[in-house]
């Protein structure tokens, strides 16, 4: 049998890996079983030469990893960040592969990336890199393979370079990825989708985590799915009582307006000169005074000292995946916080990803309205799931999430005639 201890100062891919031997723990697989389970099916380097605007040669490295395709296709984001490495890539895969079957989307798991700083090249040399880089994993990718998406550092603009580069003949060939401009096949309300799942999720969970009238919230992240997410928990009658980010921070007790501080920062403002509050010291962030914690900037940002210091939170929306150790998880456990697992929160952005497919593979495009009640529907069945489990077994919803997931994959290679046990 496999032993699942907690990582000291975990990497994304000690995460990820620890909650998954955990769960093939439970599930009383052998390490056989949680060997093949945790490797991915295919993973995929490809050399990506880059010609500068003047003239000099560089090389990039970039991956695609399908960690599982027993339930569908491989589903998961493209990220363009220095910090890319193959080990980062098949971890965030591995947490596709569960977040979709906690979803109950018909996908597998995957994951890509190139190493590089979208903001250290021209437009020029990211189209370069972009349209390289997909045309070096065109080979194991597309419509009924792996469909691929945005992640950080990759926008719409990126992916339709990409599809551009998918539809090799010509025609468009909109089911072959999905976070594209909606003139490009895109679908309404993809762009807010993660922040409307934490949203969801936070509306599944308040009663049980006590949270009635205006509770204080503090998100630890200002790009789009922390400012998404805060919007739209204003909207729901929060105060969301300081935002952060990694050189600034902003506070006000009585709460903040979101929408005035969207547009401040899109306008090109940071978030120590917005007028509406007071600058803060993001260090002190997790120390102010809250209800709910969303931490929604990168991976690992949330570990035990962090947790400590967020004293008081009542409910964490884990926005970014693997934001939290498994250490903090478990210090936020011993205080009583509910936490709401990153497969579960912000499973939106997923869910309608799927939604872009179908309609691609229709050749169809849903009013704003219809993917918000699809995607309403969808976060609510799996927050009930995922409760009704935890509730039955006496376990934290991540441990649920797991579980169910894990419960599908071996359901699914069992009917495949791939049995793990």
């Amino acid at each position: 049998m496999s032993t699942s201890t907690i990582p000291d100062d975990p990497t994304l891919a000690a995460i990820a890996e620890h909650q998954l031997r955990a769960a093939a723990d439970r599930a009383g697989l052998d390490d056989g079983a949680t060997a093949v389970l945790l490797a991915p099916e295919r993973a995929l380097e490809v050399s990506i030469p880059l010609r500068r605007d003047d003239g000099s040669l560089e090389s990039l490295t970039g991956w695609r990893v399908q960690h599982s395709t027993l339930r569908g296709p491989g589903k998961g984001g493209v990220r363009l960040a220095p910090s890319v490495d193959a080990q980062e890539v098949r971890a965030l895969a591995q947490l596709m592969t569960i977040k979709t079957a906690v979803a109950a989307m018909p996908f597998g798991g995957a994951k890509g990336g190139v190493a590089v700083d979208p903001r250290a090249l021209s437009d020029a040399e990211l189209e370069r890199v972009v349209r390289a880089f997909a045309g070096a994993v065109s080979p194991i990718v597309g419509t009924d393979l792996d469909v691929m998406a945005p992640d950080s550092g990759a926008d719409e603009r990126v992916l339709g370079w990409m599809l551009d580069v998918l539809s090799p003949d010509g025609p468009l060939r909109p089911a072959a990825l999905t976070g594209k401009p909606l003139a490009l096949g895109g679908s309404h309300g993809r762009e807010q989708a993660t922040g409307r799942g934490l949203a969801l999720s936070f509306a599944a969970f308040r009663e049980e985590a006590g949270l009635d009238g205006s509770p204080r919230v503090v998100v630890q992240g200002s790009g789009n799915v922390g400012l998404a997410a805060a919007l739209l928990l204003a909207e729901q009658g929060c105060r969301i009582v300081a935002v952060g980010r990694s050189r600034s921070a902003v506070v006000r007790e009585e709460g903040l307006d979101v929408r005035a501080l969207a547009d401040h920062l899109d306008d090109g403002g940071d978030l120590a000169d917005f007028d509406g509050g007071d600058e803060l010291d993001p260090d002190e962030l997790l120390g102010v005074p809250h209800d709910v914690l969303v931490p929604a900037a990168t991976e690992g940002l949330v570990d035990e000292e962090a947790a400590g210091r967020a004293d008081g939170a009542r409910l964490v929306l884990e926005g970014a995946n693997g934001a939290l150790t498994p250490a903090a998880d478990a210090a936020f456990a011993d205080a009583g916080a509910l936490v709401i697992p990153d497969v579960l929160a912000n499973a939106g952005g997923v869910i309608v990803s799927t939604f872009e497919h179908q309609q691609g593979l229709l050749r169809e495009q849903w009013t704003a309205e219809e993917v918000d009640l699809r995607l309403t529907a969808a976060m609510r069945r799996a927050c009930d799931e995922v409760r009704e489990r935890a509730a039955r077994e006496d376990r934290p919803l991540r441990d649920a999430a797991f579980d169910l997931a894990l419960e599908r994959l071996l359901e699914a290679a069992r009917l495949r005639g791939r049995p793990l046990r």
